[in-house]
């Protein structure tokens, strides 16, 4: 899965990726607590990830290659259960106290593992 950079939106307001059959957005969005990692169908509310980075920007870049990464290698009609799989929270909610180093230090899943 691919994605290049489109205008932001409502649901990713500093930073608006789109795979490349638009199948996908990816991206992040300001809060009160910090800055939100976002992932979900167009046009819809994030339903893929969607958890608060903090306020350190210097982490942003960092995560959101390591999660670029992870997905690089899925097709892009993989389905959220198979894309929630390949992150270090798979099947719970995700926790930068507990996941940001895992996220960061880990290589990257595959769906076949």
């Amino acid at each position: 899965m691919r994605f290049q950079r489109a205008q932001p939106n409502s649901h990713y307001r500093s930073l608006r990726l789109v795979s490349e059959n638009n199948r996908w957005e990816l991206g992040m969005s300001p809060y009160s607590h910090g800055m939100r990692m976002r992932m979900g169908r167009p046009g819809k509310p994030p339903g893929v990830i969607d958890f608060c980075m903090g306020r350190n920007g210097a982490v942003y870049p960092a995560v959101l290659l390591s999660i670029l990464k992870r997905l690089e290698p899925l097709p892009e009609n993989q389905t959220e259960q198979v894309i929630d799989a390949v992150f270090p929270w798979h099947g719970t909610r995700p926790d930068p106290t507990i996941h940001f180093r895992q996220l960061l230090e880990e290589a990257p899943r595959t769906c076949d593992t």
